[in-house]
């Protein structure tokens, strides 16, 4: 009996340990099977990730297409055109020639029937009505030939041809969307410490300027980035705008957009949670001015000039090496209910390292 109860406690107690184990079991299935739904739901969400990815490219390329299309339309209606003039000109031309050939052999063919007539007398049996009539056919047939006047055949290419790429170029300015902004400094928005030049399209620091109730000795440059600043003189709330910024000669800059209710004034911070997109040079290196951090911008060379485009309706603005035109970096700015404005800051002097102006660079065709 002993033995049977040592049997009974023994099974008692594997039977309870095994459901114990058992449970384990089922808690560790039906969280294999939470981690399986979850992994179910990031597969599902990285399909659509690379759905929306793909469809935005693809809407990017329909883009790039239909703005091809469109120089492609523009060139083949200026084709159309000096054809069509050149054609003109060789129409008129060729029929000019034309009639005076024309006139030639009208003369050609008198002085042939004057030399048949002459001929068909000369024929004829001697007498003495002939010698009168010879003398009074010789009157009749005194025909000289009468040279038309010359004209100038000389064809010259200049004419149709020449810089044909610079013309089609200078006209094609005109059907540039967005044309190019051709912007100015608003003086009202400029620091105190900023003078601008006459035709307020650039902009110096001054660092000996010296301001009512400002200590010297106190300013703080780090937290100068957006005090020492002007705005441009244009609000954008829509459309396509682009304008570019020279930059050459500065160790230093910040340029892009502001918000126009944006505090002035000295900040913290003034990132892109502040109401600006920009991009800023600073120790050699460019850098997008993104929240919570700056993000480096990968440029092989130090650009001298700066393209801003900003897209309203897109809601994006982007940055260019304006001289090459490679994408430097692009802002997603999301709805903004209030107007836009350029945004421009030529830094402190950098122990006059980074005395070169600040301009926004007007390009001439």
């Amino acid at each position: 009996m002993h033995t049977n109860h040592m049997k009974d406690t023994n099974n008692n107690f594997n039977n309870s340990l095994l459901g114990a184990q058992k449970e384990k079991l089922i808690q560790a299935i039906k969280k294999i099977k939470h981690e399986i739904d979850e992994c179910y739901e990031a597969e599902k969400e990285a399909f659509v990730d690379a759905l929306e990815v793909e469809n935005r490219f693809e809407a990017i390329e329909r883009e790039i297409r239909a703005e091809f299309q469109n120089l492609h339309r523009f060139l083949d209606e200026e084709e159309e055109t000096d054809l069509e003039r050149l054609r003109k000109e060789r129409d008129r031309r060729v029929k000019i020639l034309k009639e005076r050939e024309k006139k030639i052999g009208t003369q050609s063919r008198d002085l042939e029937k004057a030399i048949e007539t002459l001929n068909c007398k000369l024929r004829e049996d001697d007498s003495p009505k002939l010698l009168k009539e010879i003398k009074e056919l010789l009157k009749r047939c005194e025909v000289n030939f009468i040279r038309p006047p010359a004209i100038d055949s000389e064809i010259l290419s200049g004419q149709f041809v020449g810089p044909i790429q610079y013309r089609i170029w200078k006209h094609m300015k005109t059907s540039l969307y967005p044309n190019i902004s051709m912007l100015t400094f608003d003086p009202e928005t400029a620091h105190p410490h900023l003078t601008l030049s006459a035709e307020k399209n650039s902009v110096t620091f001054e660092e000996d300027k010296v301001l009512p109730n400002e200590n010297p000795d106190e300013r703080n440059p780090k937290r100068f980035h957006f005090y020492y600043c002007v705005m441009g003189s244009e609000a954008f709330t829509h459309g396509r705008h682009y304008w570019e910024v020279e930059v050459k000669g500065k160790t230093a800059w910040r340029v892009g957009v502001a918000r126009a209710d944006i505090p002035r004034g000295e900040m913290d911070s003034s990132s892109t949670l502040n109401g600006l997109w920009t991009l800023s040079l600073r120790n050699g290196s460019i850098t997008a001015c993104t929240h919570p951090k700056p993000t480096k911008v990968l440029s092989y060379t130090l650009p001298i000039r700066i393209g801003i485009f900003l897209d309203c309706d897109k809601e994006e603005v982007s940055f260019y090496n304006a001289v090459t035109m490679t994408s430097l970096f692009s802002f997603y700015i999301g709805t903004v209910l209030v107007p836009l404005y350029p945004f421009y800051n030529p830094c402190d002097t950098d122990e006059e390292k980074n005395c070169a102006p600040l301009s926004i660079f007007h390009p001439s065709l």
